[in-house]
């Protein structure tokens, strides 16, 4: 399951974001999304869960939650050729 992660902060890694998502279940790939001019981050990312069942776990405890001073977003991310989130 791909899951959209915003307002995180622009100095958080995408090994902090991965260690933030562990304890939900096996965390296949982050990706933090960045400017390609700066290199600097854009404040959102992705993690890919490796079950809908984990994810939804995740992003259940994680949404609103606040991480390094800011409440992050957590929801499923569907892909731009989906008309509806998976479930």
């Amino acid at each position: 399951m791909m899951i959209y992660v915003g307002n995180i902060s622009y100095l958080m890694t995408a090994e902090e974001l991965k260690e933030l998502f562990a304890p939900y279940g096996n965390v296949v790939s982050v990706k933090i999304i960045a400017d390609k001019v700066s290199g600097k981050s854009k404040g959102y990312g992705f993690v890919e869960m490796e079950n809908d069942a984990d994810g939804l776990k995740a992003i259940g405890a994680l949404n609103d939650s606040p991480v390094k001073g800011r409440n992050i977003k957590v929801n499923n991310a569907f892909r731009k050729n989906d008309t509806k989130p998976a479930v």
